[in-house]
């Protein structure tokens, strides 16, 4: 029996910035999210237009958790 992934990872676009760690975002199918860079992770630039490669839970598709620039 295939096990089912607790995460997925894809690319969100950036459509505003919240915060230095926050920002609305869509999803390649053009769903809107709120994105976020952990507290524990290190911060990188957030702009609108930019790319960010993310983890989103499969129990959860309405925030991002943004790993780093894409």
């Amino acid at each position: 029996m295939m096990e089912i992934p607790q995460k997925i990872e894809t690319t969100i676009t950036i459509q505003e910035v919240l915060s230095p760690r926050t920002c609305h975002a869509s999803l390649p199918n053009g769903k809107i999210v709120f994105g976020f860079i952990s507290k524990d992770a290190p911060e990188f630039q957030l702009e609108v237009g930019g790319k960010a490669r993310v983890q989103m839970d499969v129990a959860d598709f309405s925030r991002a958790e943004m790993l780093n620039a894409a």
